[in-house]
């Protein structure tokens, strides 16, 4: 079952706030590595509810900058709220903090995605999605993503990527 992307970030926060630091373009990486290897390892089951699409500074969960932009360039340092998508009518809707519930028993894979790339700054992140033959530069360059915004990088293309690095 996908989880609210906002929910997956509001993990990687919480983890920043132990064990270092947090900017957004920080926070967007690990999301998409954390959907990239959890695709890998669940044989193309995602994590996420919603697709990433490829932006100028790689791979980007839309509603997970949205619920974070308000922090520009500085240190993430509380999670995310946002209205509780359950309820129909926005007007009666209150404020949440998305979270992964603990049944999911998703920790010890969270605490694996930040000791690989939790250490990286939020520009080495970003090199690494940039690198070629990755889905980000197949899409953005090859797939004509940088002439349309919002182009979405399929999963199937993330799901074979992160494959292919598990088994090298």
């Amino acid at each position: 079952m996908p989880f609210q992307s906002e929910a997956v970030a509001n993990k990687f926060v919480e983890i920043a706030r132990e064990k270092g630091d947090m900017s957004l373009m920080k926070l967007l990486k690990l999301v998409y590595f954390a959907h990239g290897w959890h695709l890998a390892v669940t044989d193309g089951k995602p994590l996420l509810n919603q697709h990433i699409e490829a932006w100028k500074f790689g791979p980007v969960a839309p509603s997970v900058y949205h619920a974070f932009k308000d922090n520009g360039a500085g240190p993430i340092t509380t999670r995310c709220m946002i209205f509780d998508p359950s309820v129909e009518n926005l007007l009666d809707a209150e404020l949440i903090t998305p979270t992964i519930p603990s049944s999911a028993q998703l920790d010890p894979f969270f605490d694996r995605i930040w000791s690989i790339y939790g250490h990286l700054s939020a520009y080495q992140l970003s090199q690494l999605t940039h690198q070629p033959n990755t889905p980000w530069f197949k899409v953005w360059f090859e797939m004509g993503g940088k002439d349309r915004k919002g182009t979405d990088i399929p999963d199937h293309l993330i799901h074979e990527y992160f494959k292919k690095k598990m088994a090298a």
